[in-house]
């Protein structure tokens, strides 16, 4: 499975929203009962925004990516809660692909591919993140070791 980092649970997010909501709420009343009462509109409006832009980044970070390779399938799903989308392909002709970017600073793009069609992983992760999962994919599609419905065996004895 892979997924964002997330600093705050949703818990937390609300608690420092509810903090940050009352200094601000509290500045405009005391502003408006000193008769600047053109303050508390944007101060209502500056915890609006805020709380808007908390829950875009909350809701972002619920984001899962999970990859399943077997004997035979590639198989990608992603979503939040459930999977919305899906993609598979024979894990024979799975091809993990790190493009590099043309201009220095921008990312680096993870991708499965076949046959003309491919589907971004890890796009949320750091460079050195999508370099380790771009080498253990590699690794995991390109293994020989398959048995017919199971995963591979890590350490083969005689």
């Amino acid at each position: 499975m892979i997924r964002p980092n997330q600093s705050l649970s949703w818990r937390q997010a609300i608690q420092v929203y509810a903090a940050i909501a009352t200094v601000c709420l509290g500045i405009g009343i005391a502003y408006a009962l000193h008769g600047f009462w053109t303050v508390l509109p944007f101060a209502g409006l500056e915890i609006l925004v805020l709380g808007v832009a908390f829950y875009l980044c909350l809701a972002r970070s619920q984001i899962r990516e999970v990859v399943t390779v077997n004997a035979s399938v590639v198989t990608v799903e992603k979503g939040r809660q459930t999977p919305e989308e899906r993609w598979e392909c024979p894990r024979a002709w799975a091809r993990v692909r790190l493009e590099q970017p043309r201009i220095a600073w921008y990312p680096s793009r993870l991708a499965i591919a076949f046959q003309g069609r491919e589907v971004e992983l890890g796009s949320f992760l750091n460079e050195e993140e999508r370099r380790a999962l771009a080498a253990e994919l590699q690794q995991v599609i390109q293994r020989d070791d398959w048995q017919q419905g199971t995963q591979p065996r890590d350490n083969p004895g005689p």
